[in-house]
């Protein structure tokens, strides 16, 4: 059964209240909610406020940012509007206040749903469910000044005029989705983190509900709200409806067309007949809907089929799909009005009538029966007569065709072979030759000889060390050049194997070569040679034979790589050269415009010079440098020694002086290490500092002693 909805439309007509969804109604002059004596709202660190309100009139605010919804007494938070239709969120720290408001996006007469939220890290606004801006907070926790100071739902100073419904308290930032999720629902009791919850459903919406002083707080917390100022006796500063609710009743027309009967959504009721119907449901939010039908119904149909059938039927409904057996079957399709047409099929499927004809022979068969045809090959063949009932008789022929065999064989032979099917014949030359014999079937077999001479002839390459004495042993040569060798019967058929040789007889030879090495130079044999001079070496060859004799005249070109250091500049000590200075830190990567013999790099680093000098260059170790300010003054016959070392120095004078005070500074000239001494000539010091270039100054009775001390 099939059915159609062609057309529906609703329309409202005021009818009466079916369900209420409570809220409270501020006047925007003085009416305020107060929580006192609270639990848990002077608590949370991070915090997540939201509410629903439906604002009457933004210009009863004095400011954007003056009509607080919720606001905790010591401003630890507070958060609402204002007449610049925008939301604001103050939260504080104890000592200092972050504020943040998105401009606009509340309308006048609209239910909104707003929240605020602070995770320690960001201030998070939502309008209806989105993401309308966020904001870095200054501070990582809410700080309050009392636990006990009162929280205010509307304000009475500078006034909030419209509606609230269900305003809750979290003691966590809510995330996008949980506010979306919670929108439209009210959260048990014992819901984790929520720490405040009025629905205002304490009163009768638009009624007298002055006993009524408070509204009550649905967590077990007991954060129940003082109603002050409320007028609690009209449509105004009074409980009221909130967002979802029924003042009327929805009514609706629709179109149905369906098969045999139609069944109303209300599932109460259905119409078997067509004409005009009413039916009532009730909406996701408890409101009558009553809907008017105009119902057309549409019969179902049905015929039956008879029918004798050879082997198989298909389905008149679904094609390809097929009956082989007798019996009554039912199928279901649509008529022209769209609805069920019942198919009845009673079904006689006779069988087929086979005959078999078997038949083996060479070559070709001619079948039995009307058509009398030949046939040359092997397998099954079908005749159809037209039998009785008008099912067919089938004539199989089941042939197998015996064919003649073919074959190949070779026949090898040095002088003459004979034919191994007829012992009269002998073959004598190469070539292909062919005999006739009956095969196991009955039927020629015809047999391809392949006659082949066994002798055999070859070419090898021979080189050889002054002479060479044949395969055969027949011949000696001595002389490069092609020759012939014969071996009597002696290939693996044991017949004459011919040999054509080409044969070179190596002679010894002499390789005279110049070289240059930068540094040292890599003989043909792998001999490493440090100095210039002539160098002899002899090679012998694969076959241990012959010699190849090296005469090498080595030119050895050493590059000078070292570096000194005059106060702040390094100084290469090669001469008649090309340089590059290198910057060690960066991979060795050129100093641009540094390509002279000295450099003074003008901070710490480690460096090092590439150096081309007679063709050939080299690049010298990395050297620590570590800038220094303190120049030297004097020396005044000092040795430090070694150095560098890596940290221990010993330090000797010409003479012996006096009141003397070691002080060690570092490249920016701080002085990093001091001690006295009193009379001073030789001294072993030792110092733990990083790798780099420090100043030495010793002070005395005969004036100042300055050196470098050098850390690697």
């Amino acid at each position: 059964m099939k059915k159609s909805l062609l057309f529906l439309m609703f329309y409202w007509a005021t009818s009466h209240l079916n369900a209420q969804n409570r809220a409270l109604h501020f006047d925007g002059v003085d009416d305020y909610v107060e929580i006192s004596n609270y639990t848990g709202l002077s608590g949370p660190k991070y915090i997540t406020i939201e509410t629903w309100i439906y604002v009457d009139n933004f210009n009863s605010s004095p400011c954007n940012v003056c009509a607080p919804v919720v606001w905790h007494q010591d401003d630890a938070y507070r958060f609402g509007t204002g007449n610049g239709k925008g939301i604001h969120f103050d939260i504080s720290d104890g000592s200092n206040t972050q504020s943040f408001t998105i401009s606009s996006g509340l309308n006048q007469n609209q239910w909104h749903h707003i929240a605020g939220t602070f995770d320690g890290n960001f201030m998070r606004i939502y309008l209806d469910g989105v993401l309308k801006d966020s904001s870095t907070a200054k501070f990582s926790a809410l700080v309050y000044s009392s636990t006990s100071t009162p929280i205010w739902i509307g304000d009475p100073a500078t006034g909030y005029g419209g509606i609230v419904e269900e305003t809750r308290i979290w003691d966590y930032a809510r995330s996008k989705k949980q506010i979306q999720d919670g929108m439209y629902k009210k959260f048990p009791p014992t819901e984790k983190g929520l720490l405040l919850q009025l629905s205002y459903e304490d009163g009768i919406p638009y009624k007298k509900n002055t006993s009524i002083s408070s509204v009550n707080d649905d967590t077990p917390n007991g954060n129940d709200g003082k109603l002050n100022n409320f007028y609690l006796d009209d449509s105004t500063s009074n409980f009221v409806i909130g967002r979802s609710f029924c003042d009327s009743t929805v009514y609706g027309k629709a179109t149905v067309t369906a098969c045999d009967k139609y069944t109303f959504p209300s599932k109460k009721r259905f119409a078997s007949k067509t004409g005009t119907y009413s039916d009532t449901i009730v909406s996701v939010n408890g409101c009558d809907s009553v809907i008017t039908f105009d119902v057309t119904i549409k019969k179902s149909s049905s015929y039956n089929v008879k029918t004798v059938v050879c082997d198989s039927f298909e389905s008149p409904t679904n094609k390809g799909s097929y009956y082989y057996t007798s019996g009554k079957y039912q199928e279901r399709t649509s008529n022209y009005l769209g609805c069920d047409s019942i198919i009845t099929i009673f079904l006689t499927v006779t069988s087929k009538a086979e005959t078999n004809f078997k038949y083996s022979a060479c070559y070709s068969v001619s079948l039995k029966g009307p058509s009398g045809r030949t046939v040359t090959k092997s397998g099954k063949y079908y005749d159809t007569l037209k039998g009785w009932g008008g099912c067919d008789s089938i004539l199989i022929h089941d042939v197998i065709i015996k064919q003649r065999s073919f074959a190949k064989k070779r026949l090898d032979f040095c002088r003459f072979v004979v034919c191994p099917t007829d012992k009269n014949v002998i073959y004598r030359s190469e070539g292909l030759y062919y005999d006739t014999i009956s095969n196991y079937l009955g039927c020629d077999s015809i047999i391809e000889y392949e006659v082949k001479s066994t002798k055999s002839t070859g070419n090898i390459s021979v080189r050889s060390c002054g002479n060479y004495k044949s395969p055969s042993g027949e011949y000696t040569w001595n002389v490069s050049g092609k020759y012939r060798d014969t071996l009597i019967g002696g290939n693996y058929k044991a017949c004459d194997s011919f040999i054509n040789i080409d044969l070179t007889i190596l002679k010894p030879t002499t390789v005279n070569l110049t070289e240059k090495g930068c540094g040292l130079y890599v003989t043909p044999l792998g001999k490493k040679v440090y100095t210039s001079g002539k160098v002899s070496e002899s090679v012998k060859s694969k076959l241990g034979c012959d010699s190849i004799i090296y005469s090498i005249d080595v030119t050895i070109v050493n590059v000078e790589i070292g570096v000194t250091r005059d106060w702040n500049t390094l100084n290469s000590k090669a001469t008649g050269a090309g340089f590059q200075w290198l910057d060690c830190n960066q991979a060795n990567a050129p100093i641009n415009g540094e390509t002279t013999s000295s450099y003074s790099p003008s901070g710490n680093g480690k460096f090092a010079v590439e150096v081309k000098q007679n063709g050939c260059t080299d690049t010298s170790t990395c050297l620590v440098f570590a800038y220094t300010g303190i120049k030297d003054l004097a020396h005044n016959s000092m040795q430090i020694v070694p150095n560098p070392s890596n940290g221990k120095f010993q330090i000797r004078l010409a003479d012996v002086v006096q009141n003397a005070e070691i002080q060690v500074f570092n490249s920016a000239g701080q002085l990093i290490y001091t001690e006295f001494l009193g009379e001073f000539q030789d001294k072993d010091l030792k110092l733990f500092l990083s790798s780099g270039i420090y100043s030495l100054k010793i002070q005395s009775n005969k004036g100042a002693y300055l050196g470098r001390l050098m850390i690697d």
